[in-house]
C-alpha cells in the first residue's frame, strides 16, 4: 500500500497554494452539507439520527444538506420502501432544505429485485423526478442519476431521457454549476492507490456522456460531487474539480461541509468530524482547500 496522493491532485494543491489569498464576499459563497453512502434500513438507521442532530447544530447552517445516494441498504430481503421511508422521517427533522441523489442501492431494489416502484420511492422522498435541478444562492444545481447500468441496451431508453434532459437544462442557465451524482465520475482506478491494490476497476468508461457533457460546459462546472467508492479524494481535471464524498456510515458519521465561492471558483470542503490524518485506504473524510471560504462567513469560526 503506497500513501502518495495522485500527481493530479498534487498538482492541484500547488496551483491553490500558489494563489494569492482574495477577499471574500459572503454573498457569493455558498455552503451545503453532503452526507454520503448512509446505507440505512429499519431497524438500523446507522448514523443518520446524530447526523442529523450534529447537522442542525453546526455554526454555519448549510444553504442545503444532500444525502449522495445509496440511503438506503436496499437488501433483497428488507422491506425497502419502509427503509425509505424511515430515512426521510429522519432527515425531515434538518432545519436546512434537503435533497435526494438516487444511488445504485435504490435503484436494484427497483429494477433487479422489484421490490418497489419508482413511484413508491419518489413519492416516498417527495421527489417529482430521478434527475432533477434547482438554483440557490446564485448557482445552478444539477442532480443526476448515475447508476451504471443505465449504459447497458435494457436502459437505453431512460438514459436517453436524461440525456437530453441534462443538455437542455444546461443550455437554459448561465450559473455557476455544481453537479451531484452517486457514481464516481471523473475518476478512474488510477486516481485512488487503494483502489490499484483491490483491483477496483468498476467504473463509467472514459469520455462517458456524463464526463464528456461536465467537460463541455468546464467554464460554468465549478464542482463534481460523487460516492458510492466510500473514499474521500479529489481532483482537478480539465478545469473541473471532481469530489469523492467519504461514506457516512463509516468512521463516527462522517459527512462534509462544502464551501464554494461563485465569483473564484476557491472551494473548502470541511471533514466532519475534522480529522487531520489520511487513513490507508482512503476512507477518512478529508479537509482541503481554501479555509478562508469559511471564515468569511462567521469570522473566528474554529
Amino acid at each position: 500500500m503506497t500513501g502518495r496522493w495522485p500527481r493530479s491532485v498534487v498538482l492541484a494543491v500547488m496551483i491553490m497554494a500558489a494563489l494569492p489569498a482574495a477577499a471574500q464576499n459572503p454573498d457569493d459563497i455558498i455552503n451545503f452539507v453532503a452526507i454520503g453512502d448512509p446505507h440505512t434500513y429499519t431497524g438500523n438507521l446507522v448514523n443518520l439520527p446524530q447526523v442529523v442532530e450534529r447537522i442542525n447544530a453546526l455554526a454555519i447552517q448549510p444553504d442545503f444538506v444532500i444525502s449522495m445516494g445509496d440511503n438506503i441498504a436496499g437488501h433483497e430481503d428488507h422491506d425497502v420502501l419502509a427503509d425509505a421511508r424511515a430515512y426521510h422521517e429522519q432527515v425531515s427533522r434538518l432545519t436546512a432544505p434537503h435533497y435526494y441523489v438516487i444511488g445504485n442501492h435504490e435503484c436494484i431494489p427497483i429494477e433487479v429485485y422489484g421490490l418497489m416502484t419508482w413511484e413508491q420511492l419518489l413519492g416516498a422522498w417527495e421527489m417529482d423526478s430521478r434527475w432533477y435541478s434547482f438554483d440557490c444562492k446564485g448557482f445552478h444545481v444539477v442532480v443526476l442519476d448515475g447508476w451504471i447500468a443505465l449504459g447497458s441496451e435494457a436502459f437505453a431508453e431512460v438514459f436517453a431521457a436524461e440525456q437530453q434532459w441534462l443538455l437542455s437544462d444546461l443550455a437554459a442557465t448561465d450559473l455557476p454549476t455544481i453537479v451531484f451524482i452517486h457514481q464516481a465520475i471523473g475518476f478512474q482506478q488510477p486516481d485512488c492507490p487503494d483502489w490499484i491494490t483491490t483491483d477496483n476497476r468498476k467504473f463509467w468508461p472514459p469520455g462517458n456522456f456524463f464526463e464528456q457533457t461536465i467537460m463541455a460546459h468546464a467554464d460554468r462546472v465549478v464542482g463534481v460531487f460523487s460516492g458510492h467508492k466510500h473514499k474521500s479524494l479529489w481532483k482537478s481535471w480539465g478545469g473541473v474539480v471532481f469530489h469523492q464524498i467519504g461514506a457516512s456510515f463509516m468512521h463516527d458519521g462522517q459527512f462534509a461541509q462544502v464551501f464554494i465561492d461563485r465569483t473564484t471558483r476557491r472551494f473548502f470542503v470541511l471533514g466532519h468530524p475534522e480529522r487531520a490524518e489520511r487513513d490507508a485506504a482512503w476512507e477518512i473524510q478529508q479537509t482541503y482547500g481554501d479555509r478562508s471560504l469559511m471564515e468569511a462567513l462567521r469570522p473566528g469560526v474554529p
